[in-house]
């Protein structure tokens, strides 16, 4: 394979001979952990939980669960998805026969993970200090314009990055085809704006 220039393509390109994950897995965790627990923070569970019908305690303790359960259901459900998108990319690989090793496909995923994870944590981090609720803006998304409008909240330039590390991943961990790698990405487009629209429309 040519070198690439393009940004992350030599990081994931040393990840064939050199796949340390060890480290990157704490990371990963921490990073997820943190962007849970400050998106927890950031929502306004004043709204979520007002209700005339509640006493003051009464909202009080259903706001301390609200955000205990959901830090404690995030973290989890983090952990377990590194998992499952490491499933999913070993898949991909092997359909496309791709010569990358099991462990340099783990690595890589956990590289993904991170990165995908502390721009995620950055937007977190910026909305909490804002006073920004993630119930009612997604700062990098077009949902800025208008609150609330979770339509308009899938449309994210989060998302577009993720395609982006996924495909530098492709191209240069398991060496894929510019071509394979383009239609790799627009399908992972397809599949994360799909069932986030199809979220949002279920939950509008």
């Amino acid at each position: 394979m040519k070198e690439s220039n393009l940004p992350l393509a030599k990081h994931f390109e040393s990840l064939r001979e050199n796949p340390k994950w060890v480290l990157k897995l704490v990371l990963a965790i921490v990073v997820v952990t943190l962007s849970t627990i400050i998106g927890a923070l950031a929502i306004d569970y004043d709204e979520l939980f007002k209700d005339p019908s509640m006493s003051q305690q009464e909202v009080e303790q259903a706001k301390l669960m609200g955000q205990i359960g959901g830090i404690i259901g995030g973290v989890i459900g983090n952990i377990i998805g590194i998992g499952i998108t490491f499933v999913i990319f070993l898949l991909i690989s092997k359909i496309m026969k791709s010569d990358a090793s099991g462990k340099s496909i783990f690595s890589a995923t956990l590289s993904y993970t991170l990165i995908t994870g502390i721009v995620g944590l950055v937007v977190a981090l910026i909305q909490w200090i804002t006073g920004l609720s993630p119930t009612h803006y997604n700062i990098a998304s077009l949902n800025i314009f208008d609150k609330g409008n979770k339509i308009l909240g899938v449309f994210n330039l989060q998302i577009l990055i993720g395609a982006y590390v996924f495909g530098i991943m492709l191209f240069a961990t398991n060496r894929f085809s510019k071509k394979s790698t383009i239609i790799w990405s627009i399908i992972y487009l397809v599949v994360v704006i799909g069932s986030a629209l199809i979220g949002a429309l279920f939950t509008s």
